[in-house]
């Protein structure tokens, strides 16, 4: 096996060409059930059932966590979509129809009306396939909102329109590699539930400074690092300029590749480097309105290290600061740079992700012409992420 390539083929056949426990973090999006042709044979979607389609889906994740590491983890995107009401093809006689960008997805046909959903049903296909591989193996850590600002307008009249997907966080151990601090985000101002009057949710009147405050009177100090990352995460969706309409956003990848994979690893066994961060004084506000502190330690991130009972204080935090780098293991060698895969590369925002943020990657993808897409998005180089 060799690093940084994009290998061409079927998903499930090369990944049971690789060995055991090399991936230390998958960032993916496979393609969804019943939502799009992408006019080759072979590829993963059309499936005449959502039960047929979730089997083929634990049987390929099945092999992503046999080549992944033990301290390893899966980020899977993964949007919802509706039975077909009828229709029976995907893009039409419309040659300028977004699901018909491809010559060979004009005539291309659905799949018939499963017999257990009735027409305009909401398949619930992310959780469907979220349950299988938890079901089969898979710790199920996190199901994180993404929130598009800018979804696709629909021609719907009877429901909201879809502006969110699921990103499914797994890991294969309960305990695994993720770097809090390289993923915290700002602190925003929010109004406290008692800012709202019982009846009704209308909010009581608000002078500004009142924003950053908790209903006890005093000031919220915070972790000059940032909060720890929430689990909605509004990222607008982003345009690319060749002939791929299914790409995820650069900004989507980020967050997963730094809080999944170390910058440095060891390069005899691939242990990840651990962050060593200092744990300063609690900041903040409890509920009961007292400030307390602590003397400072030193606390070692990238462990999943669980904090105790007598440790948590709500709506306080540890401040933190990042001291350096150590190793994880007894060869003391920072020489590697772990592997981050995409079993459905197609436009190759994943490998060019962990390209720019000195991570190698291991991509597999179907259709050649999206291989070729990547390639030439990669010579492209660093860019501002």
């Amino acid at each position: 096996m060799n690093r940084n390539e994009i290998i061409q083929g079927d998903a499930l056949e090369v990944l049971r060409t690789l060995p055991d426990g090399i991936v230390q973090t998958t960032v993916t999006s496979p393609p969804y059930w019943g939502l799009r042709d992408y006019g080759v044979p072979g590829q993963l979607g059309l499936e005449a059932t959502p039960e047929e389609h979730v089997a083929k889906m634990v049987e390929i994740f099945r092999e992503v966590r046999r080549v992944t590491r033990d301290d390893g983890t899966l980020w899977l995107n993964y949007g919802d979509s509706y039975t077909s009401g009828g229709r029976d093809s995907y893009g039409g006689n419309d040659p300028h129809c977004k699901q018909a960008t491809h010559s060979a997805i004009k005539d291309a046909k659905r799949a018939p009306q499963p017999s257990n959903l009735k027409p305009k049903d909401l398949c619930g296909i992310p959780w469907r396939v979220a349950f299988a591989l938890q079901a089969d193996g898979w710790y199920l850590r996190s199901d994180i909102i993404w929130h598009k600002p800018n979804p696709m307008p629909e021609s719907c009249k009877d429901r909201p329109t879809k502006s969110h997907e699921y990103l499914f966080l797994m890991s294969k151990q309960p305990r695994y590699y993720w770097d809090a601090e390289a993923v915290r985000e700002p602190h925003n101002s929010y109004l406290p539930m008692s800012h709202f009057s019982r009846r009704g949710n209308h909010p009581k009147k608000l002078d500004s400074s009142s924003r950053s405050t908790f209903p006890m009177d005093g000031p919220r100090e915070y972790n000059p690092a940032g909060r720890n990352i929430r689990d909605v995460w509004t990222i607008p969706t982003a345009p690319y300029s060749e002939a791929h309409f299914a790409t995820f956003p650069i900004k989507l990848v980020t967050p997963c590749v730094l809080a999944g994979s170390p910058p440095k690893c060891c390069g005899v066994c691939g242990t990840p480097w651990v962050r060593v961060v200092e744990r300063g004084n609690l900041v903040g506000r409890d509920r009961g309105g007292n400030y307390k502190g602590r003397e400072s330690d030193v606390d070692l991130a990238g462990g999943n290290r669980m904090e105790s009972k007598n440790d948590y204080h709500p709506g306080m935090s540890y401040e933190t600061k990042t001291l350096g780098w150590r190793s994880g293991c007894e060869h003391d060698d920072d020489s590697g740079r772990s592997i981050v895969m995409d079993p459905f590369a197609g436009s190759g925002t994943v490998p060019f992700v962990a390209e720019n943020h000195n991570r190698d990657y291991l991509g597999i993808e179907l259709n050649p012409e999206y291989i070729a897409m990547a390639k030439r998005r990669l010579r492209q180089g660093v860019l501002a992420l």
